[in-house]
């Protein structure tokens, strides 16, 4: 910051440079001149924020407020700068206010004047002619405002007013809102002006440095960061979903912008498991990353794997040698071992939320996806190992195919085996210890009662069909997985394509027809995971990634290709 004199007023060279940068349209100017976080500077840059604090004080203290408000209302004038001077003279007077009383307020009171405060940014960012100087001072507040709501967030003995974090949510309903997400909704609206851009301006031209669509993946990163931070990026559905009408390509925008912006789009899809669509997105984020940005490509890299590993794609050594890679190989390389051996019982202690390594997955929020996507590849792995071992390979005309209790003692036998290294190591996973259910001892001979007399338990009612049919869950020849769950996998895998062949009910078993003409039974009933899953993309745009290719020339929305879409009426 350029020094001041010293019988010179503060508060007038304050106003002075701000309103010669309005004339320039130099928000990065202002952006520098009202800052908040008076910590992070430099003591020679806090020297002139004492001095006007004190001097705001001294001839501006709260009970003469009004004349504070007529100087800032007189410096930005209506007549040189219109509706623009409302707005923003209400920008200035609530930033004075705030340098002049709470420089040292808590920080309760510091979240809700510095939300009221880009509140009111955001609203002058509205204005047509110069809402473009309002982007980075937005933004520089916003994240003020993030830091102190993460701290209030994190430590809720420090907030005094608890009803002041009840408000509502994206949609409007009334709930309580955390601070973080609070700040998350204020930029949502400055998404929303930046979007509108300027009226009569075509979607598909370049943004202007005075159009406001330049700020459109700023606010939005800005807002999906926080989004991520609170736990509510699905909140970031509309938001997408208005980018998808109304952005210009994102090929438009600066490289940081484009990769910031892919990471987050990514994790979106990824958490709402559309893994195909994470992948491309996050493949692309990659490969636009500047390579020496080793902290940003590793953290893509990530979830880049893990979209992967779930569509059946395991890392290669090539990647995992990278620098970006080093410390991300030991996680993923011994989950794609499990996977590829079909050892179910190492796959839940792997990613058990017990152990150190589910716990690191947990941290970034891929555990369930990897546990809830990975188990079925797992099971195919020990299909296909079962088949190799004792599967009948076929002879002449007779078809291949595998009985299917051999797979469910081998499973069997891999869970027993990690239940009881998790018992022999002093630990119990969630899995284990749900099965050993307390029974109350007037209730010991209950299930003999209901065999006898016909019982429902549910519905309180005694049938006579049910007469010697009842089996307690969890008795002695219904060990887990039951030979029903076995098949039930199997039919699974044949619908998603991952097996090719048929299951038999009738003395259990999978067949595999044709094998013989494609190059045996291996080949023919195991096709390679990734191609399978790879041939399911259809090539449609990934939701909230604009491309230029895929506007049609009137500049509309996205297009939409209908596959197998009947007539209307049919």
């Amino acid at each position: 910051m350029a020094g001041f004199g010293a019988h010179v007023s503060l508060l007038n060279s304050f106003l002075t440079e701000i309103v010669d940068s309005i004339r320039t349209k130099n928000g990065q100017r202002i952006t520098d001149l009202i800052q908040l976080d008076f910590d992070s500077l430099s003591p020679e840059r806090q020297k002139p924020y004492s001095d006007l604090n004190q001097e705001l004080n001294r001839d501006y203290p709260p009970q003469r407020d009004g004349e504070l408000v007529a100087r800032c209302k007189q410096t930005v004038s209506q007549d040189e700068f219109g509706t623009f001077s409302t707005s923003f003279s209400e920008c200035i007077i609530q930033y004075f206010r705030y340098l002049r009383d709470f420089t040292s307020a808590d920080n309760q009171a510091k979240a809700t004047k510095i939300r009221q405060l880009t509140s009111q940014c955001v609203t002058a960012l509205g204005d047509t002619k110069y809402g473009i100087i309002m982007i980075p001072i937005v933004l520089s507040f916003s994240r003020t405002l993030a830091a102190i709501a993460t701290n209030l967030d994190r430590n809720p003995s420090l907030i005094r007013n608890p009803s002041l974090a009840t408000t509502q949510d994206a949609e409007g309903a009334p709930g309580k809102v955390s601070f973080v997400e609070d700040a998350a909704n204020v930029l949502r609206e400055a998404f929303i002006k930046c979007l509108a851009g300027s009226p009569g301006v075509p979607r598909t031209s370049r943004p202007s440095p005075d159009d406001k669509r330049v700020g459109i993946y700023l606010t939005a990163n800005s807002c999906l960061k926080l989004l991520l931070q609170c736990r509510r990026l699905r909140n970031a559905q509309q938001m997408l979903s208005s980018i998808d009408v109304q952005s210009p390509p994102l090929s438009y925008y600066p490289a940081a912008q484009r990769v910031t912006y892919l990471y987050y789009l990514g994790r979106f899809h990824f958490a709402n498991n559309h893994f195909r669509r994470a992948q491309r997105v996050l493949q692309m984020a990659y490969e636009q990353c500047h390579r020496r940005a080793i902290k940003h490509r590793r953290l893509i890299l990530i979830y880049l794997i893990a979209a992967n590993i779930c569509l059946g794609r395991f890392p290669s050594s090539t990647l995992l040698s990278r620098p970006e890679a080093s410390d991300i190989g030991p996680r993923f390389t011994p989950l794609c071992k499990i996977i590829q051996t079909g050892d179910l019982g190492l796959f839940h202690q792997y990613l058990d939320l017990d152990s150190e390594s589910g716990q690191w997955f947990l941290k970034r929020s891929i555990l369930f996806q990897l546990r809830n996507r990975c188990e079925i590849l797992v099971w195919r792995s020990l299909i296909r190992k079962a088949f190799l071992l004792v599967g009948y390979m076929g002879e002449e005309k007779k078809i291949p195919f595998l009985r299917l209790n051999y797979v469910h003692h081998a499973a069997i036998w891999a869970l027993s085996r990690q239940r009881a290294t998790f018992t022999a190591n002093g630990f119990s996973s969630l899995s284990s210890s749900s099965d050993e259910k307390y029974v109350d001892p007037e209730f010991a001979d209950v299930d003999a009662a209901i065999n006898e007399t016909g019982f429902d338990p549910e519905t309180g009612l005694y049938i006579d069909e049910y007469i010697g049919q009842y089996v307690p869950y969890g008795s002695e020849g219904a060990e887990s997985p039951t030979m029903n769950e076995v098949e039930s996998v199997v039919l699974s895998l044949i619908q998603q394509g991952l097996l090719r062949g048929f299951a038999l009910h009738t003395n259990p078993r999978f067949a595999i027809p044709g094998s013989q003409k494609a190059g045996g039974p291996m080949k023919a009933g195991f096709p390679e995971v990734w191609s399978v899953t790879a041939s399911k993309d259809s090539g449609e745009p990934v939701p909230g990634w604009v491309e230029e290719e895929n506007l049609d020339a009137g500049g509309g929305g996205r297009v939409v290709r209908i596959f197998g879409a009947r007539p209307a009426g049919a």
